[in-house]
């Protein structure tokens, strides 16, 4: 969509980006919050200020309006003797589109901007925890599956 622009989040978008997060998690999976939105709104902006060196936030906007988010997570690595300035990894967080754009490639504007992020960062490698609607999305952008990616617990 060229009326779609993907920018960085600015701490004054926390609460519409909290909004996102709770429509996604409570509005259409069901999940029972236990906190007002207010409250909710109040934690994303706390989260985010405290952690603004750690964790990126993309966002998609249109006409003035943000509809999309996505995060990424920056996690400093012991450094090795190759590499001895340290390590980065990343994980991709919260990617998340409003129903409006959806199907639209917003998704994918979202996850190459903070691939890109990552690149800069010099992240060694990019982890997702991915949903089966967004695995095919995620393959097309380079992920694929890792032998050795091992999670506690395990899903299976």
């Amino acid at each position: 969509m060229d009326d779609v622009v993907i920018r960085a989040s600015r701490p004054e978008d926390m609460p519409t980006v909290a909004d996102l997060r709770w429509r996604w998690s409570v509005d259409e999976d069901g999940r029972g919050p236990t906190a007002t939105p207010d409250e909710y709104r109040e934690a994303m902006s706390s989260f985010a200020a405290e952690h603004a060196d750690s964790h990126r936030c993309v966002v998609a906007e249109r006409d003035g309006e943000v509809l999309g988010m996505a995060w990424l997570a920056l996690n400093a690595r012991p450094p090795v003797p190759h590499r001895p300035r340290g390590r980065v990894a990343a994980e991709l967080q919260s990617v998340y589109v409003h129903p409006d754009l959806r199907g639209a490639g917003v998704a994918k504007d979202l996850v190459a901007a903070l691939l890109d992020v990552a690149d800069e960062a010099g992240a060694e490698r990019v982890v997702v925890h991915s949903s089966v609607v967004g695995e095919t999305l995620y393959r097309r952008l380079g992920f694929g599956d890792a032998r050795l990616l091992l999670q506690r617990p395990p899903e299976d």
